[in-house]
Formats: C-alpha cells, sequence, structure tokens
C-alpha cells in the first residue's frame, strides 16, 4: 500500500472543503486526517499508482472555488427561491 502526505494551509482552505474533496476519492483511498496549529494534514493510503496528490489537490481547489461562489450567490438564491415560492400560493 502506498502512503502520501499533503499539508494544507488551514488559513485558506476550511477542514470542511478538505473532507469534500477527500470524499470525492473515498472509494480509491482511505485518509487519516489531522488539524493541529494551522495545518491540516492528511495522509493518503491507496493501491493505486495514479498522481493521487495531484488530483486531490485540485479537487481541495474546485471545492473551495464552489464554496466561495456559494458565498457570494446566497444572496440571490434566497431571493430567486423567496419569489418562486411566493407565487406558487403555498406561503400567504
Amino acid at each position: 500500500m502506498k502512503e502520501d502526505v499533503i499539508i494544507f494551509d488551514a488559513s485558506v482552505f476550511s477542514i470542511d472543503t478538505v473532507k469534500r474533496a477527500l470524499y470525492r476519492f473515498a472509494d480509491k483511498c482511505s485518509f487519516d486526517i489531522q488539524l493541529k496549529d494551522n495545518e491540516i494534514t492528511v495522509k493518503i493510503h491507496t493501491d493505486s499508482s495514479d498522481d493521487m496528490v495531484a488530483r486531490i489537490k485540485n479537487e481541495v481547489l474546485d471545492q473551495d472555488l464552489r464554496d466561495t461562489l456559494a458565498k457570494e450567490t446566497a444572496n440571490i438564491r434566497t431571493l430567486i427561491l423567496a419569489n418562486a415560492f411566493s407565487n406558487t400560493g403555498l406561503i400567504q
């Protein structure tokens, strides 16, 4: 079994973002996650010869950007949903 380690800066990426990214590879790897000081350390255990480290780093970045976009558009989504429900007759 191959083991790699990735360290993420917790001031850049949240632990939730890292977990969401790792979950995408749960069928290919297992992980040990440790949060210490300002670092998120991830040990990756895999039988695969893929470049899993690069794939995980890209996925963490993708999840972080998705989280940023969700936060930036939250008010607009709420407004759209409120408008949609107000036109259904469900809310008086």
